[in-house]
C-alpha cells in the first residue's frame, strides 16, 4: 500500500485488531489499537485488508464519517472491471476457442492458457464463486452461437469449501457489482446503489492520495509476497485454512450443490464435456484443511456423480509440486501453473 501513495502523503500510523501488532513498527510507523485513532489528526483513513467490509463497519460504528474512509479492494474492484474486459475481449476474440475454464483464485492462478494444448480462455478470477461460473459460461452459450459451436470442452476449477462459499454472502460481495453490467444479476447482494456512492467516495479519496501517471492513471506498482518471504509457512498455512473453513451453511451448500448440477445440465445440453479439477496447494495449508468440509465436499460430488458425467481430477494434496511452485501457502505461481496445466494436458480426458 504504502508504494502507491504519493510523495507528500505522510502516513500517521497503522491500525491492526490483532492485539499482538500493538505497539511494533511497520516502516518506522507505530501499530495502534482502533481506539487509538481518535488520538491523531488525520485526513483519511485507508482500508488495506481483505475484510474491508468488517473493518468499514467498525469504523462506521466508531463514529468516523465515511467520507474519510476509503476502501481500497472497493475501489479497485470499480476502478478496473476486469471482468467485463475478459467478456469483451472473448466476444471480439477471432480464436477458435476449444476450452472454457472458470473457477475461484485457485483457478485464476494455477491454470496457464499459453500452455494448454487446447485453444482456451479463462473466465477465473479472485473470489468468483460457483454462481458466477455458471452464469459467465450460461451467457456465453445461451448468446454466442458462433463461439459456443467451437467449445469442447468447460474446466470448473473447484476448491473444497466451493459448496459453503457464497461471494454475494460473503466479506467480497461488492465484487458482484463487476458482474452487473453484464448478467444483470447480483445474486443475494442487493445494495447495489451503496457500492456505486462508495465508489465516488473512494475514488476523490484516491485522487488525493495517490501517485498518478502523467496520463493521470494511478501509478500502482505492486510488491507482492512470495511464499518464500514467510518466516514460518506452517503459522501462515494454518491461518489461511482456518479462515478459508470457518463455513457452516447448509443452505448455502445444498444451493450450490443444485447450481453445481445446473451448470452440468447446461453443459450437457450443449454436449460440451466437463472437467472438474481441484488445484494443488501447499503441505502447510492442507495439512490444517477442515476435515468436516473436506468430507462434505466429497461427498456431494459423489452424488452428482451419480447423475452427471465428468471427469474428476483433485491435485489437492499432490506431491509433485515444491515450495519454489507457489506463489503463497494456497495458489500456484507462475511456474507451478506452467506444471500444472501440462499436467491436464497430459491426464485430460480429451
Amino acid at each position: 500500500m504504502k508504494n502507491v501513495l504519493d510523495n507528500d502523503v505522510n502516513i500517521l500510523a497503522y491500525v491492526d485488531n490483532d492485539t499482538s501488532r500493538w505497539n511494533k513498527l511497520i516502516n518506522k510507523k507505530i501499530v495502534v489499537s482502533p481506539d487509538k485513532i481518535v488520538d491523531y489528526n488525520y485526513d483519511y483513513i485507508v482500508i488495506g485488508s481483505q475484510f474491508n467490509q468488517e473493518i468499514y463497519g467498525q469504523l462506521i460504528d466508531m463514529g468516523i464519517g465515511n467520507n474519510k474512509i476509503l476502501q481500497f479492494s472497493v475501489f479497485m474492484d470499480n476502478y478496473f472491471n476486469y471482468y467485463k474486459y475478459n467478456i469483451d475481449n472473448f466476444i471480439s476474440s477471432n480464436d477458435t476457442i476449444e476450452i472454457v475454464t472458470t473457477g475461484i483464485s485457485y483457478a485464476s492462478a494455477g491454470f496457464r492458457e499459453d500452455i494448454c494444448c487446447k485453444k482456451s480462455f479463462k473466465f477465473a478470477f479472485g473470489s468468483q464463486d460457483l454462481f458466477y461460473d455458471y452464469h459467465t459460461v450460461k451467457y456465453i452459450l445461451d448468446n454466442f452461437p458462433q463461439k459456443r459451436n467451437n467449445i469442447k470442452y468447460v474446466l470448473i476449477g473447484l476448491c473444497y469449501y466451493s459448496f459453503q462459499y457464497d461471494m454475494s454472502l460473503s466479506a467480497m460481495a461488492n465484487k458482484t457489482i463487476l458482474y452487473y453490467p453484464v448478467l444483470k444479476i447480483g445474486h443475494h447482494f442487493r445494495n447495489v446503489e451503496k457500492v456505486y456512492e462508495d465508489y465516488k467516495v473512494n475514488k476523490y479519496i484516491a485522487d488525493n492520495i495517490f501517485r498518478k501517471n502523467k496520463d493521470s492513471s494511478y501509478d500502482f506498482k505492486w510488491n507482492l509476497p512470495t511464499l518464500e518471504d514467510y518466516n514460518d509457512k506452517w503459522k501462515v498455512g494454518k491461518e489461511a485454512a482456518e479462515r478459508d473453513c470457518n463455513k457452516d451453511y447448509p443452505e448455502t451448500a445444498a444451493e450450490y450443490e443444485r447450481i453445481f448440477m445446473d451448470y452440468l445440465e447446461l453443459l450437457k445440453m450443449y454436449n460440451i464435456k466437463p472437467i472438474v479439477v481441484v488445484y494443488p496447494v501447499t503441505k502447510y495449508y492442507s495439512k490444517y484443511f477442515s476435515a468436516r468440509i473436506e468430507t462434505e465436499f466429497h461427498s456431494i460430488i459423489d452424488r452428482v456423480k451419480k447423475k452427471y458425467d465428468f471427469q474428476y481430477m483433485d491435485y489437492f494434496r499432490s506431491d509433485y509440486f515444491k515450495d519454489s511452485d507457489f506463489g503463497d501457502v494456497s495458489h500456484l505461481n507462475w511456474i507451478g501453473a506452467e506444471k500444472f496445466t501440462n499436467i491436464l494436458n497430459k491426464n485430460i480426458n480429451w
